[in-house]
C-alpha cells in the first residue's frame, strides 16, 4: 500500500494505490454515493478497459491516518 500525496494527486482523486501479490496496482478513490468511503478500481489497460478487483463489494476508510476495511452499516 502507498498513499499518495495531495501535490500528486491525479485527476481521480486517488488516495491511496494498493498493490496485489502479482504486482498489480489498484487505486483507491472517493465512492460517488458516500463520500467519506473509498473503493478499489483497476487502472485502465491497453489489454482491456474493464479488470474486476479482488476487492468487489469491499468499501475501505482511513481512521486515524491508517486504511481499513469500513463496516458495512457504519
Amino acid at each position: 500500500m502507498e498513499q499518495i500525496k495531495e501535490s500528486d494527486a491525479s485527476p481521480l482523486g486517488v488516495n491511496f494505490v494498493l498493490y496485489g501479490p502479482r504486482g498489480r496496482r489498484y487505486l483507491l478513490v472517493r465512492d460517488t454515493c458516500r463520500p467519506d468511503r473509498l473503493v478499489a478500481i483497476a487502472p485502465v489497460t491497453h489489454f482491456s478497459r474493464f479488470r474486476p478487483t479482488p476487492f468487489g463489494g469491499v468499501w475501505f476508510a482511513v481512521e486515524e491516518g491508517k486504511l481499513v476495511i469500513a463496516a458495512p452499516d457504519a
